[in-house]
Parts: C-alpha cells; structure tokens; sequence
C-alpha cells in the first residue's frame, strides 16, 4: 500500500473543516479516543480517564517540564497543568488549535503553568535539552517523516527524558486488496500518509538512541470509543452528504463521516492497532 502525501496546509484544513463534528459529537478540548473501563463508562469519563493513563505512561509530577506535540486543543497538557502541577508546553501546526488551546487552558486556570504556540514537530521551536518528557497523542501518524519526528524529540529531551507516542499502527505487513482499500479509505479521511508498523516504529526508536521501549496495545480500552464513532458515522455522514451537496460542508468532513465508520473494521479486524510506545533516553 503506498503511502499518500498530505501537506501542512491540507491537515490544517482537515481539522479547520471538521472542527464543527469534533466540537459537537466528540469534545470541546480532547481529539482522541476515549480509555473504557469498569470505573469509566460514559464517553466524557473515557476522554478524562485517558490523559489520565497518559500522565501516568509519563510519571509526569511538579518537577517536570513538559512538551505535547500536535497538542490540538490542549487537552492532556492542561489535565497535566490541572493534575500533576507540570509545567507543560504543546505546539501544533494550526493556530486555530493554538487559539483553542490557550482559551481552555484560561478556563481551566493553568494559564500560568502552560504555553501553547504553533509549531511543527519536524522542527520543534525549542533549544537542545529543554524538557523531562515529550508526548504525542495520535499525531505523528500525520507525518511523512517519523524518523525526522524522533530525531527532534531525541534533541529537545534532557539526559534520561521520557517520551509517550499513542497513535495508530500497521500490525500486518499482508494485505487482501479489500483490506488495503478500508485502510486507504481511513487514512485518506484523516489526513494520513501512512500508519508506521508497530515493529518498524520500535525499530525507528531504537535506532533514535531511546531505551526501554515498550508498546501498549489499547483494544479493550477503546472500542467503546471506536464503536462509538461507527454510530456517530450511521447518523451523521448521510446529513453531512447533503450539507455537502448543498455547499455548507466540504467532502472533508464527508470523508470524515465514512472513516469513523470502517476505522471500526480497520481495529476489529486487527488490520492496525491503537497502542502507545513509551521510552527513555539514556541518563
């Protein structure tokens, strides 16, 4: 399956033409897929329950500083600020998530322990050896060049920093070409060139000089989320079909409507997993 590309200004009018459905179907701060379990049953709880085991996959604490790439609307590093009383930092290539960010952060008074500005990951904004941890939540999956992407966090990482990279993963290399077509269709709808092999992705790590890798599988976690998204694609994509005919919506947020619908088969069918690598660099 060859990769696609998608540039910078494509994945920001990506986000910018479906910030409406994230708004009102998913949330007002979070991007990602929701963490279920016994104690976490509703889709709010889920989304908290997950920058929740993400500060924790990052033992974030006081003393830390911390940077969150492709921070969308802020949402784990203002649970950190809130939280952990970290100082947290989140660059992200559309400066209306930046603007979001910020909003959210003010309105959950963390203002002062949190910055946000825009900023690419390929070449992040920050000196050599400024921060303790690096996080990226389902967003390195945007980029053409993941090994360019470790190389920085590798660079702004003090001696012993941590790193959490959660995202989507390949977990078979063998494809039918039905398979391939169901994957192509979800990455297209999100503006994605290609998802790293879960294999290849440790490798890539290994070879940035990060030690300790291990990888989480999130299944069980997030099909609630996952299935939650497939309905939200039965009830809404045939009205955002003629929104888009009508011209209020753009055939990004049509293409949106029918990814949320096969990632369900992408994860059922274990074509990709959903799953974090966390590391560390040697001290």
């Amino acid at each position: 399956m060859q990769p696609k590309s998608f540039s910078t200004t494509d994945i920001v009018e990506f986000y910018n033409e479906t910030a409406w459905e994230y708004r009102f179907f998913w949330s007002e701060v979070n991007l990602h897929y929701g963490f279920y379990d016994d104690a976490h049953t509703s889709h709010r709880e889920a989304m908290t329950n997950s920058n929740s085991v993400y500060a924790d996959k990052l033992d974030a604490d006081e003393t830390d500083t911390i940077l969150d790439i492709g921070t969308g609307r802020g949402g784990l590093p203002i649970h950190i600020a809130a939280e952990r009383d970290a100082d947290v930092h989140g660059i992200d290539i559309d400066p209306s998530h930046i603007r979001d960010a910020r909003a959210n952060a003010r309105e959950r008074d963390v203002a002062e322990s949190t910055a946000f500005g825009v900023g690419t990951y390929h070449e992040i904004p920050y000196p050599d050896d400024t921060f303790d941890a690096v996080s990226g939540i389902e967003t390195v999956c945007h980029s053409a060049q993941k090994d360019r992407v470790l190389e920085e966090i590798r660079r702004v990482l003090v001696p012993g920093g941590r790193v959490l990279l959660s995202d989507g993963y390949m977990s078979r290399t063998a494809l039918t070409a039905p398979e391939k077509e169901t994957v192509r269709t979800v990455l297209d709808g999100w503006a994605v060139p290609e998802l790293a092999h879960v294999g290849e992705f440790r490798t890539a790590l290994e070879a940035a000089g990060f030690t300790n890798v291990t990888f989480d599988d999130h299944y069980d976690r997030i099909m609630p989320s996952s299935r939650r998204q497939r309905w939200l694609s039965r009830a809404v994509t045939p009205l955002l079909r003629a929104a888009s005919a009508l011209g209020v919506k753009s055939d990004s947020s049509v293409k949106q409507g029918v990814t949320l619908y096969h990632q369900y088969d992408v994860l059922d069918r274990g074509l990709a997993v959903h799953g974090d690598f966390t590391a560390e660099l040697p001290a």
